[in-house]
C-alpha cells in the first residue's frame, strides 16, 4: 500500500501532524523534497517537535525512513534533529540518505544574502535556492561525495574558486576554505556515513513487496517551482508529478493521495495572496492557529479559504481524499467566508492564475456562510460537531469532489476526526 501527503495551499498545512499518524503503521516513509526550510510540528509521547529533514516516520521503530534524491540536505541541521529525537525515543531511528541528495553548504547561505532572494522574495535564509541552483549547474556536491573525502575536497575547492572570482569584494567568500568545509562536513555527516546509499533501488523494492510505503511531501502546492506564484516559490516541485522523479521510480502507483489544507488559508513569505485578510479578523486566525512559521517563527499572513486556488491544487495533487486541519481555529466566528471566483479588472474568473503579476491584481469574491460559537478543540466524533461546522466541511468536499477522510481538531494526534478512514 503506498500513501502519499500533499500539500494544498502554501505550505504550513499541518502535513507533520498527518504523517505522524500514519506512520504508526509504515513500513518505510521517505522524505522526497525540499530541504529545512520545510518545517513539520509534530506532538510525539506528549512533547513538541519541529521536524526540518527527518522523515516523522523516524518516531516508529517499524519505519525505515529515507531522505530520497529530490531533497537538499543541510547535514548539521540533519545531526542536530537526529540527536534530538534519539535523546527523545531512546533508540535510534534507520535512516537511508540517497547518495544523489544534494548538500546545502555555508556558502549557499551567503549566496542567498549576498543575491538578495532572501528579502526580494520573502525565502526562509536557508540556502536552499542557491542549492538548487548548484544541483541545475553541475556543480553541487551530493551526500555521495562524503565517502570519498579527496573527491570531495577537489569539488570544494572548485566550487569555492568559482565563487571567489565571482565575489572578489565579500570578505565572507574570500575566507572559505575547502579544507575546512570539507572537515566541518565529515564531523558532521559521520554517524550516517553508513547510511549513505542508492535509494531508488531501496525504494522500488519496497514498492515490488508491496511494503507499506508513505511519501512525505514538503511545502505545497502553490509553492511549486513550475506550477506556482513563480517567482514567489521554493526551488523543487512540491505535487504529485514531481515524486516519481525525486525517487527515482517511474510513475509509482500511488493507492492513496491526501491532500491536507486547513480550514482557511495562510502564507508565509512574499507573493500574491488573494484571501488575506488584516486587522482585528487577522490578527484573531493567526493567534488562534498559532500561524508563526516552524523554519524561521515569521508569522504568517492569514486569510478566507480559497476554492480557486485549491482547485487548482487538485487538479496538480489527484487527491483520492482530503484532511482538514485546524477546524477548531474558526471557532467563535459569526460568519466564514469562501473565495470561490476572482474579480481580475472587468472579468470574473474561477481559474487560478500561476501569474503572480496577474494573481496579484485579483480581488476575492466571497460567499458568506454561518459560523459556530461552540469550541470543537479535541472533537473526535464528527457528529458532535455544530452543524455549521459539518455544513462547512460539506461545502469543502462538494466543491472539489473529493471526500473528506481526516479532520484535525487540534496539534496532538489524539485530536482528530476519523471520517471513515482505515488507514490509521
Amino acid at each position: 500500500m503506498t500513501t502519499a501527503i500533499l500539500g494544498m495551499q502554501w505550505g504550513d498545512e499541518g502535513k507533520g501532524k498527518i504523517t505522524h499518524l500514519l506512520a504508526r503503521e509504515a513500513d518505510m516513509v521517505v522524505r522526497y523534497n525540499g530541504g529545512p526550510n520545510a518545517g513539520h510540528t509534530v506532538i510525539d509521547r506528549g512533547e513538541k517537535f519541529g521536524i526540518h529533514l527527518l522523515p516523522v516516520g523516524a518516531f516508529y521503530r517499524n519505519a525505515r525512513c529515507v531522505l530520497a534524491s529530490g531533497m537538499v540536505i543541510d547535514l548539521p541541521v540533519l545531526r542536530e534533529e537526529y540527536d534530538l529525537i534519539v535523546d527523545h525515543l531512546k533508540w535510534e531511528p534507520e535512516i537511508v540518505i540517497a547518495e544523489n541528495a544534494h548538500v546545502i553548504l555555508p556558502y549557499h547561505k551567503l549566496l542567498e544574502e549576498l543575491e538578495g532572494g532572501g528579502s526580494r522574495i520573502g525565502t526562509t535564509r536557508r540556502g536552499i535556492g542557491p542549492a538548487y541552483s548548484d544541483k541545475a549547474a553541475r556543480v553541487g556536491i551530493r551526500a555521495g561525495d562524503l565517502l570519498h573525502p579527496d573527491r570531495l575536497c577537489k569539488k570544494l575547492a572548485q566550487k569555492i574558486n568559482l565563487l571567489k572570482q565571482t565575489w572578489p569584494d565579500s570578505p565572507e567568500i574570500s575566507s572559505l576554505s575547502a579544507d575546512l568545509l570539507a572537515k566541518d562536513l565529515l564531523a558532521a555527516a559521520e554517524p550516517f556515513l553508513g547510511s549513505i546509499k542508492n535509494a531508488m533501488p531501496i525504494i522500488a523494492q519496497a514498492l515490488k513487496r508491496g511494503d507499506n510505503v508513505l511519501f512525505e511531501g514538503a511545502q505545497g502546492a502553490l509553492l511549486d517551482l513550475d506550477f506556482g506564484t513563480y517567482p514567489f516559490v521554493t526551488s523543487s516541485s512540491t505535487t504529485l508529478a514531481g515524486l516519481g522523479n525525486a525517487i527515482g521510480v517511474p510513475c509509482p502507483q500511488i493507492d492513496c493521495r491526501i491532500g491536507v489544507m486547513k480550514a482557511y488559508a495562510t502564507r508565509v513569505g512574499q507573493g500574491p495572496f488573494p484571501t488575506r485578510v488584516t486587522g482585528k479578523l487577522g490578527n484573531f486566525l493567526q493567534q488562534a492557529g498559532n500561524e508563526f512559521g516552524v523554519t524561521t517563527g515569521r508569522p504568517r499572513g492569514c486569510g478566507w479559504l480559497d476554492l480557486v486556488a485549491l482547485k487548482h491544487a487538485v487538479a496538480l495533487n489527484d487527491p483520492t481524499i482530503l484532511a482538514i486541519t485546524k477546524l477548531d481555529v474558526l471557532s467563535g466566528l459569526d460568519e466564514i467566508k469562501i473565495c470561490g471566483a476572482y474579480q481580475l479588472g472587468e472579468r470574473e474568473t474561477k481559474t487560478f492564475l500561476i501569474s503572480a503579476e496577474e494573481l496579484a491584481l485579483c480581488e476575492p469574491i466571497y460567499e458568506s456562510l454561518a459560523g459556530w460559537k461552540q469550541a470543537i478543540r479535541g472533537t473526535t466524533d464528527y457528529e458532535s460537531l455544530p452543524r455549521a461546522a459539518r455544513t462547512y466541511l460539506e461545502r469543502i468536499s462538494q466543491e472539489l469532489q473529493i471526500p473528506i477522510g481526516i479532520v484535525s481538531t487540534g496539534p496532538s494526534p489524539e485530536e482528530t476526526i476519523n471520517i471513515g478512514f482505515d488507514r490509521y
